[in-house]
């Protein structure tokens, strides 16, 4: 009796995060660029944290062998890879030959890389259903990028070309570790509490995962400020580009996705275009203060076009949601 009283009291301040996870998280956005720290000093902690926001993503997902069939069937298999390989590996390639023909640098190239050879972002689907889009589509890309990530991060960076100081070898092994762990640990976390349990506290892990985002900041932000004020010309230009592969990426990939597609599939995919876990790929690599810098700048449109969606889904009829079962 005392302990559920104690495991209750604990759960509140949880609870109460989980129900304010998107104020607080915008409160983080801009509050974490001024603590006085710089982010080569707090590096060591974000292969930690992607273990972290990798397993709380994994402990929501049902992982019996029924519900993985059905999120998971061969035809569907088969394009999201596809759908991958050309967003990830051949977008990469793309990217540099065409850059390369124009005159551009390996120096001017690589966010644009980074950005393409990065796998979609864990927290997609949950944001793709709050929006209203085809949370299924989100779910499944996201679900196949994790587990084919140690094999297309290292193969679309080792052929871009762009001369990492690391090889595609020891970089499939960094990710793998941090992706094994947070698989293995959101298996024990839903074998440990259950899935009725899990869903039945769904604001309980949303606190947690708004908390773990929140702290995820520090390695990628933290001063942030000081870095744009000592290279402000450097950073509008950053920002610039973060902003266009994101929202012009998610757009445009959404205009053409509506040809072939219902309005909220098209949406998903859209935005699983647009939002990459760039902290995956900064995690792999040596430490560059400049792609660090273009990083934290990605997180302003990942954490901003949400609300901009959310607003006008709110002023416009909403998505023709998707017959897929």
């Amino acid at each position: 009796m005392v302990a559920e009283y104690g495991a209750g009291c604990a759960m509140r301040p949880l609870t109460w995060v989980g129900r304010h996870a998107s104020a607080l998280l915008i409160l983080g956005f801009l509050t974490v660029p001024f603590f006085p720290i710089s982010t080569e000093t707090l590096r060591p902690f974000l292969p930690p944290l992607v273990v972290l926001v990798t397993a709380l993503g994994f402990a929501r997902q049902r992982l019996d062998r029924q519900s993985l069939q059905d999120l998971l069937p061969k035809r569907h298999v088969a394009s999201g890879l596809v759908w991958l390989f050309v967003t990830q590996v051949l977008a990469a390639l793309f990217t540099v030959v065409i850059g390369r023909a124009f005159g551009a640098t390996s120096e001017q190239l690589i966010f644009i890389v980074a950005f393409f050879v990065a796998p979609p972002l864990s927290s997609a689907p949950n944001i793709c259903l709050i929006l209203g889009y085809d949370y299924v589509i989100a779910l499944r890309l996201s679900v196949l990028g994790t587990f084919c990530a140690p094999v297309l991060m290292p193969l679309a960076l080792s052929m871009s070309g762009m001369g990492f100081d690391v090889s595609g070898f020891e970089i499939a092994l960094r990710v793998i570790g941090m992706l094994l762990g947070g698989i293995v640990l959101g298996v024990l976390i839903q074998v440990t509490f259950g899935p009725a349990k899990i869903t039945r506290h769904a604001d309980v892990l949303n606190g947690l995962a708004a908390l773990a985002m929140i702290a995820f900041l520090f390695p990628l932000m933290s001063g942030a400020v000081v870095a744009v004020a000592d290279t402000p010309r450097l950073a509008i230009a950053l920002l610039s580009l973060a902003v266009t592969l994101n929202l012009a990426g998610n757009l445009l990939v959404r205009w053409i996705a509506r040809k072939h597609m219902t309005s909220a599939q098209a949406a998903s995919l859209g935005y699983v275009f647009g939002n990459r876990n760039l902290s995956l790929v900064l995690a792999s690599l040596p430490f560059d203060p400049v792609l660090t810098l273009f990083v934290a700048l990605m997180q302003a449109p990942i954490y901003a076009t949400p609300a901009l969606f959310s607003f006008i889904q709110r002023t416009r009829k909403p998505c023709q949601h998707s017959s897929e079962s």
